[in-house]
């Protein structure tokens, strides 16, 4: 009976960690940036450099001076900053990690690397909203019929419909305001101005700011169709429609005015 010849074990054992090579790891883990420990040429600015002196990348282990990182991270036009190493046969696909890149450059830099993420973030997700409030950074994913977005960061309520901030104002009293604003320069000041002398009303069903110039005293709400007596302040017609004086403008009846202040009647 054959037998067949049995490989020899390998008596190498394989090197154990030490718990001065534990200790090693964990440091770097700590460090935010990881220093060289042995002398190297950037191989962007070709600076020759001793130990201690750039910054190794954690996850690619290519060495760099800072200058040459920070320049990178301030011109890059992607929110995601990959490893600036670059030969004639080879480019280096690594990100540099965000505490890298924190650690690197300015607070100010870092604020703006910050705000092109969350800009590159919405455009990338549908139903986002981000707050109105100038310079914050707040920003949300909103589902269904979710008309209020209150901001974490500045605790500003936001109108999602409307896509700005209206504070004590209805969506329909921001649109008028707007309105106004365009045609003719009507602030919000100067519109409640008008409503308080006479100049301008709201209409008795959807409370939109509307206004007459000249003409008959009839007018109609260009928001709503509503029928407005201008005398009155009230709706034309009842709940019947055109002809319903039930519950409307009684103008002409028996030959009477609607109101004193009626100057025509309709």
């Amino acid at each position: 009976m054959s037998e067949f010849p049995v490989k020899p074990s390998c008596s190498k054992e394989e090197p154990k960690p030490t718990q001065t090579s534990y200790e090693e790891l964990v440091e770097l883990e700590n460090d935010v940036l990881v220093a060289n420990r042995e002398p190297f040429e950037c191989p962007v600015c070709f600076g020759a450099f001793r130990p201690y002196e750039g910054i190794v990348l954690r996850d690619c282990l290519h060495s760099f001076c800072s200058q040459c990182l920070v320049d990178t991270i301030q011109h890059s036009g992607d929110v995601e900053i990959r490893c600036p190493y670059r030969d004639t046969v080879y480019s280096c696909e690594s990100i540099l990690q965000q505490r890298e890149i924190k650690a690197l450059v300015s607070e100010e830099v870092y604020e703006a690397h910050l705000a092109k993420s969350i800009r590159t973030a919405e455009a990338a997700i549908g139903n986002t909203f981000h707050c109105r409030t100038p310079n914050c950074r707040g920003w949300c994913i909103f589902e269904g019929n979710v008309t209020e977005f209150k901001c974490p960061l500045c605790t500003i309520v936001n109108c999602v419909a409307c896509r700005t901030i209206h504070a004590g104002h209805n969506c329909r009293e921001y649109l008028d305001m707007q309105r106004y604003e365009q045609n003719g320069g009507h602030n919000e000041i100067t519109l409640q101005r008008m409503v308080e002398t006479g100049a301008a009303m709201r209409c008795p069903t959807c409370k939109m700011v509307v206004t007459k110039v000249d003409g008959c005293d009839g007018i109609t709400c260009t928001m709503c169709k509503t029928a407005i007596c201008w005398a009155t302040r009230g709706p034309r017609w009842g709940r019947a429609g055109k002809g319903d004086i039930s519950g409307g403008c009684r103008c002409g009846v028996n030959g009477f005015k609607c109101h004193p202040q009626c100057k025509n009647c309709h």
